[in-house]
């Protein structure tokens, strides 16, 4: 059955580095092959890196710029850009002085990323 979602009642937060992180699609209510989520970055924020095993990325920039992270390799991004990252691919991002806001869906799910799993700021 259809689902309609709004992130301030249905999302749920989820860390990662020191992003506002919401997850709106999940398995938690009825996903089996996607997940959906939204991102919000104050100035110079930072979604850690990280890999989905098995999982594709993909992920939209809505609102400011920054960066593609992967290892010390920065590809910038702005409103407009999709991003596309395959499965097994490190991969994180950088907001800009001006922060950004991104939507961002897997699949499949990686539940290690609402868990903190995948979070490499935590275990430093």
């Amino acid at each position: 059955m259809a689902k309609v979602l709004n992130i301030h009642r249905d999302g749920k937060p989820f860390t990662m580095g020191n992003t506002q992180s919401t997850v709106l699609i999940s398995p938690e209510n009825g996903a089996k092959h996607v997940t959906f989520n939204y991102i919000r970055y104050d100035a110079n924020a930072e979604f850690p890196q990280h890999v989905h095993d098995e999982s594709e990325d993909v992920f939209f920039v809505l609102e400011g710029s920054g960066w593609l992270k992967q290892g010390e390799k920065l590809t910038p991004i702005t409103v407009g850009d999709v991003v596309f990252v395959p499965a097994g691919e490190q991969h994180g991002t950088v907001a800009g002085p001006n922060g950004m806001v991104v939507v961002s869906c897997q699949g499949p799910p990686d539940l290690k990323l609402y868990t903190g799993e995948r979070d490499s700021s935590r275990r430093d």
